[in-house]
Formats: structure tokens, C-alpha cells, sequence
């Protein structure tokens, strides 16, 4: 049985998305009206509590880095940026509070954000004592090619967006959301994801690139990928990124979680092998689901016993010096066919659990099958206890 149920999750998700964009539109509405923060903010007059329909800021053509124009310790408060196009800027401990980015653009040579903080925490209205306003910002259909270096993303929501070819680095992205939204080329680095929720989001050529390491906790849920185009290189880009994901999760030792995404991992995989060993792939998912489904076992040597039962009628068995061979159904009664079909199942599940027979014995013709049942028996027994108390263990 998963670990994880991802209906469940996605429906979780939802509702803590609308929740927090429900929390967003009322702080915000309530913070513009009234321009009421704490002394420790100081809103910017040129570009908070402003509305900015398709306009540009930076662009020309694309620079180097280091040549980005800079903007420095702003304080952005309930600002509305729509339609923009931001190109070739580095904000630079600047702080976004309560700000929407709608259908925007940070394209060219990209943006970057150095210390910035795009979520308010603390609460501004008395009292204030043990209280989070948790208001963050939103972003809306946009095309994103950044990077956030030391930045605070917390509670941020990323809807509908395009991400490409961005790099999240020593921040913090505890309860952030990403739904409905591409992601590719996206590169972390020591980075918190504690609470990350990624929805119905299609991921690749994801990776950790870590020196320390980037967290997760078990209330972080991703998606599983839907697949688009279903050829070989999909496979094996997604069954990476559902890797990358697994071995993060191992690496904070969240095993459960592991293993669910090594699963799908492995099942991904198989699609984008060879046929030889895609065969022993399928094996291994049927017996066990890769050591990740026990139940796979019972349900696998369940039928297994079905079918050696029915093989076993069609060779022969000898019950009470009698040889019975089914070789067609014509004229027998439905009661003596159960009552065989009894002795073959007896048969098939002594010589599946190798505890010998009783009334029954293989006819002659029936000894190979019998014998490739008890192989057969010994490996799925093998793997099924081993699978079992590994999930036990962990």
C-alpha cells in the first residue's frame, strides 16, 4: 500500500492554496487601504502601493551578470506589476510585501534576487504577540528565467508560470506552491523545502545541487509528472528527476517517501528500456513493485497458483490412482469439475509453498511444471519476505 496518497495531497494542497490566496487579498486590500506596517518597513513611494501595466523595467540588450542594473534595499509594498517585462536587473536586499506579478515577463539576460524576502511574516496588527500575517507573493502566468540567491520565498505562490533555466540557492522555500506550472532546467542548491507543495506541475531536467544540503520534511508533497509526449527521452528525463527527488528525500531520511518516488522512478524507467531488460523490469515490478509494493507479491503468487492449478488439469494429476486430464469441458459435470479443480488447487499451493502434497501428485507429464512451481515459489516467497521487512525496518 503507498505511503503517500496523492489524491489526498493535491486536495490538501488546493485547499491550503486557496486559503492562502484568500489570507494574500485580504492583508493586501487591507495594507494599501490603511498604509499601515510596522516601522520597520519603509515603503518605497516610487513603486509601493502602485499599479504597473506593461512596463519595462531594465531590458535592453542582454548583459552580463555582473553588469545588471541594481536595485538596492527596497522595501516593494502591495504593488500590482502586470503585463512587465523585467530584463537585465539585480534587486538586491529588496523586500516584496504582498506583491503580484501578473502574466510578466523576466526575460533577456534574466533577473536576479540577492537577498531578497518576497514573503511578511510577522503581523503588523496589535496584537501582534505569536501571530504571522504569513502574506506573500504571487505570481500569475509568468515566464520566469532567474535566480534567487539567499532569498526568502516562503509562502510564495507560483501559478501557471513557466519557469526555465533558474537556480534556487541558500534560501528558504518552507510552504511555498507550485501548481499548474512548467518547470525545466531548474537547478537547488542548500535550500530549505520544508512544506514545498508542487501540483499538477510537468518537471525536467531537475536537480539538487548541494555542497550541504537541501531540506525536506514529510509535509513536502510534488506530483506526480504527467506525461506529454510519451517518447523514450520524456522517460528517461522524468524517471531522472523522479530520482533526483528520491535520493533527496533518502538523504533526509524520509525512507517512506523514498521509496514512493523510487517506485515511480523505477516504473518510469522501464518504458525507456530495452526489451530484454524491460522484461526483467516488469518482473520486478509484478512481484514487488521494486521492493516498494509487498502486497504486489501476494496478488502475484495468488495468480500464480490459479494458473499452475489450471495447468496442472490440462498435464494431469493422479488422486486416489486415478490419472484426471482435463483435455476439454464437454460433458463434465460443474461439480466434479470443482471437485478437481480442489485436488489441482491443493496440489498448486503445496508445491508453491514446498510443503509437499496430499491427496494429489503430479501425473508424470505434470512433474516439469511442478518443478518450475517450486522455483518459482522459493523466489517469490524470497523476494516477498524480503520486501516486507525492509518496509518494516524503515
Amino acid at each position: 500500500m503507498a505511503y503517500i496518497n496523492f489524491k489526498e495531497e493535491i486536495y490538501k494542497a488546493e485547499i491550503q492554496l486557496d486559503k492562502r490566496m484568500q489570507n494574500n487579498t485580504k492583508l493586501f486590500n487591507y495594507i494599501k487601504e490603511r498604509k499601515n506596517l510596522s516601522s520597520k518597513y519603509n515603503p518605497d513611494e516610487v513603486y509601493s502601493y502602485k499599479e504597473f501595466n506593461s512596463k519595462i523595467f531594465g531590458g535592453g540588450h542582454s548583459r552580463l551578470e555582473e553588469e545588471f542594473i541594481e536595485i538596492i534595499d527596497l522595501d516593494i509594498v502591495c504593488t500590482k506589476f502586470i503585463n512587465c517585462k523585467f530584463s537585465n536587473i539585480k534587486f538586491k536586499n529588496c523586500r516584496f510585501i504582498g506583491c503580484y506579478f501578473i502574466e510578466c515577463s523576466f526575460f533577456g539576460a534574466g533577473v536576479t534576487f540577492e537577498g531578497c524576502s518576497f514573503v511578511k511574516e510577522e503581523s503588523s496588527t496589535p496584537p501582534n504577540l505569536n501571530k504571522e500575517d504569513n502574506l506573500s507573493c504571487n505570481f500569475t502566468l509568468c515566464e520566469i528565467y532567474s535566480k534567487f540567491y539567499s532569498c526568502n520565498l516562503s509562502y510564495v505562490i507560483f501559478d501557471s508560470c513557466n519557469i526555465n533555466n533558474t537556480n534556487f540557492e541558500l534560501s528558504y522555500m518552507r510552504s511555498m506552491i507550485i501548481i499548474n506550472t512548467d518547470l525545466k532546467m531548474i537547478k537547488i542548491k542548500d535550500t530549505d523545502l520544508s512544506g514545498i507543495k508542487i501540483v499538477n506541475t510537468y518537471i525536467e531536467d531537475f536537480e539538487f545541487d548541494d555542497k550541504d544540503k537541501s531540506k525536506l520534511d514529510e509535509k513536502a508533497f510534488i506530483d506526480k509528472i504527467k506525461l506529454r509526449y510519451k517518447t523514450r527521452d520524456e522517460y528517461e528525463g522524468i524517471y531522472q528527476v523522479y530520482e533526483n527527488i528520491a535520493d533527496k528525500f533518502k538523504e533526509n531520511n524520509l525512507g517512506n517517501n523514498f521509496g514512493e518516488y523510487y517506485f515511480l522512478c523505477r516504473k518510469t524507467q522501464r518504458k525507456a528500456l530495452k526489451p530484454i531488460p524491460r522484461l526483467i523490469s516488469l518482473f520486478g515490478y509484478l512481484t514487488c513493485g521494486y521492493g516498494e509494493r509487498p502486497s504486489y507479491t501476494l496478488i502475484f503468487s495468488f495468480v500464480m497458483i490459479l494458473i499452475f492449478s489450471i495447468l496442472y488439469l490440462i498435464f494431469g494429476i493422479i488422486v486416489d490412482e486415478k490419472l484426471i486430464r482435463y483435455t476439454s469441458l464437454q460433458g463434465i459435470e460443474f461439480r466434479q469439475f470443482l471437485k478437481d479443480f480442489n485436488e489441482s488447487l491443493n496440489l498448486s499451493v503445496g508445491a508453491f509453498a514446498s510443503v509437499g502434497v496430499n491427496e494429489a501428485t503430479p501425473a508424470p507429464m505434470s512433474y516439469f511444471i511442478n518443478n518450475i512451481e517450486m522455483i518459482l515459489g522459493l523466489i517469490l516467497n524470497g523476494i516477498g519476505i524480503g520486501s516486507l521487512v525492509k518496509k518494516i525496518v524503515r
